[in-house]
């Protein structure tokens, strides 16, 4: 940890009023690798939200292989794998699906096209 971070009067009043969550809710202080947003879960949300908007509601059995799929799009997504590709692949684990490497074109191939 690079250095210790200062405890303002609005950070202890927040630690003071949720005293069960209080150490969990500051985790992000003691490790660089956690971050002190939650960008990343919105971002991973905001598909749902927008499909909610559309259409305008879910239906029970359509949303569970909606959200199915959409975390399978979004862990793919994160790790830089292919999510169709996978999806072809018939793999059943995105941990384990290792994504064909694609050939990048030359100079000399794009100018013929």
């Amino acid at each position: 940890m690079s250095e210790i971070p200062i405890i303002t009067s609005e950070i202890f009043v927040a630690y003071s009023q949720c005293p069960r969550k209080a150490l969990s809710l500051f985790t992000f202080l003691e490790y660089d690798s956690i971050p002190w947003h939650n960008n990343t879960a919105e971002r991973a949300l905001r598909h749902t939200a927008i499909q909610r908007k559309i259409s305008g509601y879910f239906f029970e059995t359509g949303a569970n292989s909606y959200l199915t799929l959409l975390g399978i799009m979004q862990t793919c997504k994160f790790q830089e794998k292919s999510f169709l590709k996978f999806l072809v692949s018939g793999e059943k684990d995105v941990d384990a699906f290792k994504s064909p490497k694609v050939k990048k074109r030359t100079q000399t191939a794009k100018s013929h096209t």
